[in-house]
């Protein structure tokens, strides 16, 4: 006999990639997740899974019925809720973002976004990209804020909403570098390079486009951005940093930002999540999300102090 809990457990294990995330996920035993899996498929008559391959991969007929699962558990939700009163209902949603995010946009995200939908609760986490999208995987956050990740995309049940690409560039303490603009890469090569450490997507993704350039590995690292910069006006080193972000306090920090040649190529930032049961929620808050998104403008950096820092870049001319 077809049940709610075989198609329940038949999404999960699609959109975590193993039985294992998903018995997790449905705080189950892996035993338990096979059992129904077998259920479904003798209850179908269809096989849903290859077996050939290691990860979860759906056959034709597991696709076509992964789709109508779909359907089939938004409208059992819908029946179940027919006697919830509206204002009842708080939907939670566990949510993760960078420390670039947290530094410009976020604040004033939360703020409207908590008096726009007073019933939606986010859960946020700040962490590390790389920290995120594992996170992300194992079923622990169910939207995350994060740079690109090229396998998220090749992953069934995974949704991405574009939020913004963000211009990167080469930045050091005023003077250190006195070659004229734009510096070439094996110029830049005699300072020492600073960036954030592997668990940073765009440090990863900025690094492997560098080495395809012909730069070398980074000599010194730091995950928190803040300290990244303070390295960098110390006078230790050169570093990439979203330029229009930093480029707001840059001279305030004793910072030049350095022309290359080639430009370094922008960053983007996606918002990721599961198309579930809740797709239609999660959709409405990626699109929230990205009318929101702008990483140009530190949400501590006062419209007074921009203004005093424009007037002191006008005078230098």
């Amino acid at each position: 006999m077809l049940t709610l809990k075989q198609l329940e457990t038949f999404v999960q294990v699609v959109e975590l990639g193993t039985f294992e995330r998903a018995s997790q996920r449905l705080n189950a035993t892996q035993s338990t997740v096979s059992k129904r899996i077998s259920e479904l498929e003798q209850a179908t008559g269809l096989p849903l899974f290859d077996r050939s391959r290691r990860s979860a991969r759906l056959t034709e007929e597991g696709e076509r019925l992964l789709e109508l699962a779909y359907a089939t558990l938004e409208g059992a939700k819908q029946i179940l809720e027919l006697n919830e009163k509206p204002d009842r209902t708080l939907h939670r949603v566990r949510i993760g973002f960078t420390e670039l995010a947290a530094l410009t946009w976020l604040p004033g995200f939360l703020r409207d976004y908590t008096t726009e939908r007073p019933d939606i609760r986010l859960d946020i986490t700040i962490d590390m990209s790389r920290t995120l999208y594992q996170q992300f995987q194992d079923g622990e956050l169910d939207l995350v804020v994060i740079p690109q990740v090229p396998e998220a995309f090749a992953q069934p049940g995974v949704e991405a909403q574009l939020l913004e690409e963000v211009e990167m560039a080469f930045m050091a303490r005023e003077g250190l570098v006195g070659d004229p603009s734009p510096v070439s890469f094996r110029a830049l090569e005699r300072y020492p390079l600073i960036s954030q450490g592997k668990r940073s997507g765009f440090a990863h993704d900025i690094n492997r486009w560098l080495s395809h350039q012909g730069m070398t590995a980074s000599n010194l690292t730091a995950d928190n951005l803040l300290a990244l910069v303070g390295l960098v006006a110390a006078g230790r080193g050169i570093s990439v940093f979203p330029k229009l972000c930093v480029q707001r306090f840059a001279r305030e920090q004793g910072l030049e930002i350095l022309e290359t040649s080639p430009p370094l190529p922008t960053i983007g930032y996606y918002a990721l999540y599961h198309g579930g049961v809740r797709i239609s929620l999660f959709e409405e808050l990626a699109l929230r999300l990205a009318s929101a998104a702008d990483f140009t403008s530190p949400f501590f950096f006062s419209e007074h102090s921009l203004s005093r820092s424009e007037s002191h870049s006008s005078e230098g001319m």
